[in-house]
């Protein structure tokens, strides 16, 4: 049986070695295209706050 922190070790080592992809929002996958999607659909999102004028979490800037 594993400990809790064997996996969570188990999970970083994933990350780290890139057989899991994970974005900003916790999201993770083992598969290249879906982690690419993530990451554009990331983008995408991030430059729609910026249009708007959000600097932070949903923050309109004053």
């Amino acid at each position: 049986m594993t400990t809790p922190e064997q996996s969570r070790r188990q999970q970083e080592d994933a990350l780290e070695s890139g057989e899991v992809y994970q974005d900003a929002e916790g999201r993770r996958t083992r598969d290249p295209g879906a982690g690419a999607a993530h990451a554009n659909s990331e983008a995408d999102r991030n430059a729609e706050q910026l249009r708007r004028g959000e600097v932070g979490p949903g923050i309109p800037e004053e």
